[in-house]
């Protein structure tokens, strides 16, 4: 812009094109292509114009989850919500959630009072059953309680039609365990959405071993109409990206815990390129949401998954995160700063000895080696899916291209070397058995010389009927709501 004020019209145009020319040809520039490019491929799997459509949903649980799924399906795929809580007040949270929303719209004249009406015209509420004889998808969204929602399936199985789908919103227990008792199996399945749901493009679908090829044809397809990115992953505790979000939150928790300043830590991972550092996002998820998935994890999967026993004071003492007004941060209608008492209660003093540097590297190799471990699990069917997953479900940095395409621009060997050599202070680093075989033959995760793990459960059904202009659609709107 200012070669075109500056200079005659002749350079001012060279200097454009060289400087169009440079940014192209960057890292970053092929990483953002590779994103776009492989959210399109995407849009050809599980593509299954003949399976019945979902014209009517229903929500169990209206917390901010709950009225979040209710939002985008009415808001977004513009089909009927009906929102069962055991409270009239949980059903009027949730419905008032989405007409703030609306409102907002209202006000900027982007919306009429006429759509604003029809919109919220699509969500009811009831405090039982009723209503619910022909409900084609039940999206529960309850608290982590295995016994719960194992009560939940069989009331849906006893209250609506045979072909009913049960979708969990569980974020760490295994779907066979949810479906274990269910008259019909092969309608169960996880629909894992993350927080909050209007803006969080990613959406995790978890079929069991004997969910229908139907089932999740029909759930990814309503996936899309919600506005969502799915991808399809193994059914195992954590699924993917709380799998791979644990062990980056726990290193995080361990360095605040070791001397490291809160602050410190969060602007050394946002400077990396996350949106928001990892103890504020324990603030707004919640950290007795944490430490109830964290127990699930570390039976299911290990050692490294255990979080610090530090944080039962924190729930103790009622400092839950952004929704009870503190954790790591105090919150008030100017904003946030650091509760410099929570180190008291820790039994913490801030000492600082890490540079910014080495904090990220620390939290995000251990990102990095649960995400080898899920691909090697066959948690997600190639590097493409951990990609995607990584970055529209927790904000990894999509210039960086996500995990894989991240690990690829440093070399295998680079990312094994600098884990063992933090290994030796903690075995907690000690790079994965995949990442040592990969550096000793310099392969790479985006070429044939690595075989990827695809799970038996996740067939892509492949259809190349896709129509390229509503992809590009598609895309300019997600681009447009980020």
């Amino acid at each position: 812009m200012r070669a075109s004020v500056e200079l005659d019209e002749l350079k001012a145009y060279k200097t454009e094109a060289e400087s169009f020319a440079t940014l192209v040809m960057s890292d970053e520039s092929k990483a953002l292509r590779g994103i776009f490019f492989a959210t399109t491929e995407m849009k050809k799997e599980w593509r299954n114009d003949d399976a019945p459509a979902i014209s009517k949903t229903a929500v169990l649980g209206g917390g901010l989850m709950g009225a979040g799924i209710a939002h985008v399906s009415a808001v977004k795929a513009k089909v009927p919500v009906r929102i069962k809580d055991v409270a009239e007040q949980g059903i009027s949270n949730a419905m008032s959630y989405t007409y703030k929303i609306l409102d907002k719209r209202l006000k900027r004249r982007i919306m009429s009072k006429a759509d604003v009406q029809l919109t919220m015209n699509r969500i009811t509420g009831t405090t039982d059953y009723s209503g619910f004889k022909h409900i084609d998808l039940v999206i529960e969204a309850v608290f982590e309680d295995l016994a719960l929602k194992q009560g939940m399936v069989a009331d849906v199985e006893q209250q609506c039609q045979a072909n009913t789908i049960f979708a969990s919103n569980t974020s760490s227990l295994p779907i066979s365990q949810i479906a274990a008792q269910a008259a019909r199996p092969e309608n169960v399945i996880g629909l894992h959405y993350f927080s909050p749901v209007e803006k969080m493009p990613l959406v995790e679908i978890i079929p069991h071993e004997g969910t229908s090829e139907e089932t999740i044809a029909r759930v990814v397809n309503f996936a899309r109409k919600q506005g969502k990115t799915p991808i399809v992953v193994k059914d195992m505790a954590g699924f993917y990206v709380n799998r791979i979000l644990a062990p980056y939150l726990n290193e995080a928790a361990n360095l605040m815990l070791a001397g490291e300043p809160i602050e410190k830590i969060d602007a050394a991972l946002v400077e990396f390129g996350f949106p928001v550092g990892p103890l504020a996002l324990l603030d707004e998820v919640g950290i007795d949401i944490g430490s109830k998935i964290a127990p699930i994890l570390e039976k299911e999967l290990g050692e490294r998954f255990k979080g610090p026993d530090a944080f039962m004071r924190m729930i103790d003492s009622k400092r839950l995160g952004r929704k009870s007004g503190r954790g790591f941060y105090e919150y008030d209608k100017k904003g946030k700063k650091v509760d410099e008492s929570v180190y008291e209660l820790l039994g913490v003093t801030p000492a600082p000895r890490l540079n910014k540097s080495e904090i990220a590297k620390r939290c995000v190799s251990q990102m990095l080696n649960e995400a080898v471990r899920c691909l090697d699990d066959g948690i997600i069917a190639s590097p493409r899916d951990g990609d995607i997953g990584a970055i529209f479900g927790i904000g990894f940095p999509p210039f960086l291209g996500g995990p894989f395409s991240y690990m690829d621009k440093l070399g295998a060997s680079k990312i094994s070397s600098d884990m063992s050599t933090l290994a030796n202070s903690d075995a907690i680093f000690t790079p994965c058995e995949t990442l040592v075989t990969m550096a000793g033959s310099g392969a790479t995760f985006y070429n044939a010389t690595h075989v990827e793990a695809v799970a038996p459960e996740i067939k892509c059904e492949q259809s190349q009927n896709v129509d390229d202009d509503e992809a590009l659609e598609e895309a300019e709107t997600k681009t447009q709501d980020n």
